[in-house]
């Protein structure tokens, strides 16, 4: 009769078609009541198995999706979280250098022979100084990147260039911050060799 697969509305057709010519090639001119009944019921078990097998599927594929959704989400929310503590940790370390130096350059101010040092050390200071200023920038491109991502969702297409834009530029502005401390600390270091 019927191989136990699933089968399509089509297939349903043609396996019966297949059955009628089968009774035809067997020189029977009549097809009894009793035998169709019979074959219908298998038809229609294995079309409700069908049926289930597809809202399995079904099921299973809203499964993964919303899992890959998931997945998506919670790794944008990790990126977003580690972008704004890079930005957080230059906008600390650099503010944290220029507090320092200004601290150390009016003790030197005040000091005979200090002169020297103070003019050593104002290169370091400017350098730790554009560092708090691309920290400060890197938090506001971090803004617009995603108030244009948040444009672009909504089926606006010059918005996610615009995002991806602001999104690179301000991680080269952080990056660019980060070498730039430690340029900074290396004109410090080699201030405090030349003073001395």
């Amino acid at each position: 009769m019927m191989s136990g697969g699933f089968l399509e509305a089509t297939e349903v057709i043609e396996a019966f078609r297949d059955q009628l010519k089968q009774v035809e090639a067997q020189g029977d001119g009549y097809v009894s009541v009793s035998a169709i009944k019979s074959y219908l019921f298998a038809l229609e078990r294995d079309a409700s198995a069908t049926q289930e097998h597809r809202n399995r599927e079904h099921q299973g594929l809203l499964a993964h999706y919303a899992a890959k959704n998931e997945h998506s989400i919670e790794m944008l929310k990790a990126v977003l979280e580690a972008g704004k503590s890079a930005l957080h940790y230059l906008l600390l370390i650099n503010g944290g250098a220029v507090v320092a130096l200004l601290g150390v350059l009016s003790n030197l101010a005040g000091k005979s022979g200090g002169t020297p040092f103070a003019k050593y050390l104002a290169l370091p200071l400017v350098q730790f100084g554009i560092g708090v200023l691309l920290a400060a920038l890197g938090f506001a491109l971090r803004y617009f990147s995603q108030a244009c991502y948040l444009e672009s969702a909504s089926g606006k297409e010059p918005y996610q260039k615009w995002g991806d834009a602001f999104r690179y530029t301000a991680i080269l502005a952080t990056l660019t911050g980060y070498a730039l401390f430690g340029v900074a600390i290396s004109n410090a270091y080699h201030a405090v060799i030349w003073s001395f």
